[in-house]
């Protein structure tokens, strides 16, 4: 069990004093995380519009690449930050 009690804990978050952690990288990482799920939904939403059944309008090809564009956007937003 020595092994056990030599080990010193890696896993251990320190801050770097060059890089502080503020309100900014936070928001970022909010952004990041919203992005990803705004461009998940999308993907989604053109996969699902697109292979329907029914008649297509405009919007079946418009909506859900926008939708995931906006998410993209968002969550290069928030690398931008972090």
């Amino acid at each position: 069990m020595r092994t056990f009690s030599d080990v010193t804990l890696a896993a251990v978050w320190t801050p770097n004093p060059d890089h502080p952690y503020t309100w900014a990288m936070f928001l970022g990482f909010i952004m990041l995380v919203f992005g990803g799920a705004i461009t998940v939904t999308g993907a989604i939403a053109t996969v699902t519009l697109l292979r329907g059944p029914g008649e297509r309008k405009w919007g079946s090809y418009v909506i859900g690449p926008v939708i995931l564009a906006i998410g993209l956007l968002i969550g290069y937003g928030g690398t931008r930050l972090v």
